[in-house]
């Protein structure tokens, strides 16, 4: 079965968040309801985009895929035939932890493709790998719309996406214009699409 058999639900999903969003966009007096609606919205967005990534890898692992390239396998573990199976095995090269990494954050995710040997690990490692990430500042108001803590808040200021001094408002984060010239929820659904359709070409 061919990777990117995975796109079109993926891109089908952010579209549908997409419109919900751009639907509150368009409303003048937004209710606490819609609000609430957005910034669920944008909290599905990152888990999108972590499940995508963990489904990625360790669907690669059971010798069940192929890219543009041919079969995917796990070199190390050629047994793997099921996502439960590799997520099993992947669980176990841990010296110190009995949980899955942290999906979305790329540096785990490409270790894990390590751990597990895939064959389009060198593929997931260069897109992974892209420095500056676009989603971190989507992962960082995730973040604050769950927790709103002293902590969140600081770590959406560092993106440089809020001033120092400014109150975070997280959907009008979300529909300021960023530096490609869209709304910066359109700049996410956009980069997490184009990295999701590479890491299955």
């Amino acid at each position: 079965m061919l990777l990117a058999r995975r796109i079109p639900r993926f891109y089908d999903r952010l579209d549908h968040l997409s419109e919900i969003i751009a639907a509150v966009d368009a409303t003048a007096n937004r209710t606490s309801e819609q609000i609430f609606a957005a910034e669920k919205a944008l909290i599905q967005m990152q888990i999108e985009w972590e499940h995508f990534v963990r489904n990625l890898i360790l669907d690669s692992a059971t010798g069940n895929f192929e890219n543009c390239s041919g079969p995917i396998i796990s070199r190390s573990h050629p047994s793997l035939r099921s996502r439960e199976a590799a997520a099993h095995r992947l669980i176990g090269t841990y010296p110190n932890r009995q949980f899955e990494p942290d999906w979305y954050l790329p540096a785990q995710a490409i270790d894990a493709s390590m751990r597990l040997d895939v064959s389009n690990q060198p593929q997931i490692a260069a897109e992974l790998g892209v420095t500056p990430w676009p989603i971190d500042e989507l992962r960082h108001v995730r973040n604050f719309i769950a927790h709103k803590s002293k902590r969140s808040a600081l770590a959406v200021r560092a993106t440089g996406i809020v001033g120092a001094s400014t109150n975070i408002d997280v959907l009008e984060v979300a529909l300021q214009y960023g530096t490609g010239g869209a709304k910066r929820y359109i700049e996410w659904i956009n980069f997490s699409k184009g990295a999701a359709a590479r890491l299955v070409a």
